[in-house]
């Protein structure tokens, strides 16, 4: 069955997907409030509870594609049975060996495929050296069909465009927000609309559904000093230039 079908977890990144015979969760955060390296530096936590552990829909697998908190939540991950396996892009991977010793980790390394069930999985890292490194995720079923997972956005060199449109992009999943800290904390984190529009034009998905997008409660420093755009959804979907599906709760959309 050639179905593609996408729930969301939280109304941040986390996502149970189910692409033809596969069901599997992307970046988990479940429960309690995410860290990243200090909680004076930044925590945050959901507004609106996500959807609970015990009411997940069945998956066999975990897709981690950041080591940060809000991707690869610890705290949720143990929680989580343990014969589900993970599969995780290299900071992440490192970081779950470490957590998970005798657990089933699969490493995607950078711009090599790697399989698992019915869906190959390539990773892609971008070119800049200083800035936070933030991963993209090309999910791709046998009949060469992708989702284009981004959750921070992502600027394609040639030979990474190249690659992906060896396959039909059915979905690109990327942030809408702008997220700007001081260069010495990293930048614009999250590069909105405009690297939207840059993805779209140049990998052409079928469809088009935001992620990392939640207006979140936070504390810290990082909070103190953000500064946050976020996209105005109505505007995008009346004007339609990128075929955007919008998702704004809970219930699992179809999308082929």
């Amino acid at each position: 069955c050639n179905m593609l079908s996408v729930k969301r977890l939280n109304l941040d990144s986390s996502w149970h997907i189910s692409y033809n015979n596969s069901d599997f969760l992307i970046d988990p955060w479940l429960i309690g409030s995410e860290v990243d390296g200090f909680k004076w530096l930044n925590e945050q936590w959901h507004i609106k509870e996500p959807v609970q552990i015990s009411e997940l829909p069945n998956y066999n697998f975990i897709l981690l594609s950041q080591n940060y908190e809000d991707h690869c939540h610890l705290k949720t991950l143990k929680k989580l049975p343990e014969d589900k396996t993970l599969i995780a892009t290299e900071k992440a991977y490192k970081k779950l060996k470490k957590e998970f010793p005798k657990r089933k980790i699969i490493l995607i390394e950078d711009n090599k495929a790697i399989s698992h069930g019915d869906l190959t999985f390539i990773s892609l890292r971008p070119d800049k050296i200083l800035d936070p490194v933030y991963y993209s995720v090309v999910i791709i079923n046998r009949k060469k069909e992708a989702i284009f997972y981004a959750p921070h956005g992502f600027t394609l060199n040639e030979k990474q465009i190249e690659l992906v449109n060896k396959n039909k992009t059915k979905l690109l999943i990327t942030t809408f927000t702008e997220f700007e800290i001081p260069k010495i904390m990293g930048g614009k984190v999250n590069p909105g609309m405009e690297n939207v529009h840059e993805l779209y034009n140049q990998i052409n998905p079928e469809n088009t559904i935001n992620t990392h997008d939640e207006e979140k409660k936070a504390k810290g420093l990082v909070s103190s000093l953000a500064k946050i755009k976020y996209a105005d959804y109505d505007k995008i979907e009346s004007n339609n230039s990128i075929n955007f599906i919008r998702i704004d709760n809970y219930t699992k959309k179809i999308i082929t």
